[in-house]
């Protein structure tokens, strides 16, 4: 029993700062005009009316429903000179509204042009002021520069390398920092020991190869951008078709990204987040609302205080989730020796769970028929006779959205999203069968455990 402890303590605090990057659970915040624009940012549901009073209401409703409708816990949002140099009081209104739920990563867009900054002093000057203001905040994560394609790989090296001397009071781990061409290459800039202690951004988008058309090229394709710095490496980009729209003279009707893919976008939506899971890589999907964007998750109605989104496609969701790895660490109530320990457990966040809060008074257990002892803390796997119970449907957790679920020692299984207390259907549509699991309102954190059967 003590030995089981030890080993269990091991795997909860013994793991790299970089073991993974999945802690960020995240979507873009975009400019409806997309945000390469010479001039003020304007996020979806932004004018140039806001205030920051408005402002971080408008943050308050899109990123409140991202992480009601969607599960994530960060958001990654554009900045660049014009916003922060003439909008800066209201854009702090976004940031700071979005920071209510979570991570932000406020990333620099140029123009739309071949070279770089138009003029450096503004760009330095630039993150000066964001710097200023949120330099030290553990929320704050600055991508330094959005697919700096403009840049040879020396001169964007020594770009980052700059910023980095003249903002020593960043702390590297929130620093991010673009492979060189459009976020592609990972390894040109992640060998070199200035940038110890960093993180990475990689992109990957099916126009960049559109002769794709399997899952497993996919995931090859984006091997090949990040090479062998996955434990530091955030996909910052990717994202696909989820409403119908034309691409290449081509017409595309919803698809159905749960089904087998007939083409390289449903390939793609469906290779990424394995590989990513694969990884246990963070990421954020492009878009989580851009207005008129047919790649957008959600899609906006009303203004201000009164915006409400819908989810676009719920297929699109679940692949996302998919790509989603990370664990709130959840301590078994029992262990019986070494060889039942979970050792997948990775602590992502810093919340945990209280397995003595764990309720289970409305599990019915006088109705289990049969349970093998020998299995009763094992890790749940494909076997459906692992643990027999009957199915039992949970009415003491507040009706949320979405859901994380759990093995009984902890090993995060997949999110699901329901509007009722009962799991069962859900948890077979993850492709659970029978079992035990701990569910886990993502909203309000409280968590229950749920028993049925084949």
């Amino acid at each position: 029993m003590k030995l089981a402890k030890v080993v269990l303590a091991i795997c909860l605090t013994g793991l790299n700062a970089f073991a993974v990057t999945n802690q960020f659970r995240g979507v873009n915040w975009a400019d409806a005009r997309d945000n390469f624009v010479d001039g003020v940012l304007y996020l979806s549901g932004i004018s140039k009316n806001d205030t920051y009073e408005s402002a971080s209401v408008v943050a308050d409703r899109v990123v409140g429903q991202f992480v009601e409708l969607l599960g994530s816990n960060s958001v990654r949002i554009p900045v660049n000179e014009p916003t922060i140099y003439d909008f800066w009081d209201t854009y702090k209104g976004v940031i700071d509204g979005s920071m209510k739920y979570g991570r932000v990563i406020m990333g620099y867009w140029g123009p739309a042009q071949p070279s770089g900054p138009k003029n450096m002093d503004r760009w330095w000057g630039m993150w000066e002021k964001i710097v200023k203001e949120y330099g030290t905040n553990p929320k704050a994560y600055f991508e330094l520069f959005n697919e700096p394609h403009m840049f040879s790989k020396d001169d964007l090296r020594n770009l980052y390398a700059t910023w980095l001397e003249k903002f020593p009071s960043v702390p590297h781990d929130h620093v991010i920092l673009d492979g060189t061409g459009m976020a592609q290459n990972v390894p040109d800039i992640a060998d070199d020991s200035r940038f110890d202690g960093c993180l990475f951004a990689v992109h990957e988008y099916t126009f960049w190869n559109m002769s794709i058309n399997t899952e497993q090229g996919w995931r090859n394709a984006i091997k090949g951008k990040v090479g062998k710095y996955a434990d530091r490496t955030i996909c910052t980009e990717w994202g696909g078709a989820m409403s119908p729209g034309d691409k290449a003279g081509v017409h595309y009707e919803t698809m159905d990204y749960n089904q087998n893919p007939p083409n390289y976008f449903m390939a793609y939506i469906r290779g990424i987040p394995e590989q990513l899971r694969e990884w246990e890589m963070g990421s954020f999907y492009w878009p989580g609302l851009r207005d008129g964007d047919w790649y957008s998750m959600t899609k906006k109605s009303g203004e201000g205080a009164n915006i409400k989104l819908e989810i676009v496609n719920q297929s699109g969701v679940d692949r996302m989730h998919r790509g989603w790895t990370d664990t709130v660490v959840t301590a078994p109530p029992v262990i019986e020796d070494t060889a039942k320990v979970d050792s997948t457990v990775k602590p992502a966040d810093t919340t945990k769970v209280d397995s003595s809060k764990v309720d289970t008074s409305k599990t019915d257990s006088t109705k289990v028929i049969a349970q093998n002892d020998s299995l009763k803390n094992s890790t749940l796997g494909p076997d459906t006779t692992s643990i027999i119970g009957i199915h039992s449907p949970v009415y003491n957790v507040p009706r949320e959205s979405v859901y994380k679920v759990f093995s009984p020692l902890g090993r995060y299984m997949g999110m699901f999203r329901s509007e009722t207390g009962d799991f069962e259907e859900n948890l077979r549509k993850m492709g659970l069968k029978s079992g035990t699991f701990i569910i886990q309102g993502l909203k309000f954190g409280k968590t229950t455990r749920v028993k049925f059967m084949q």
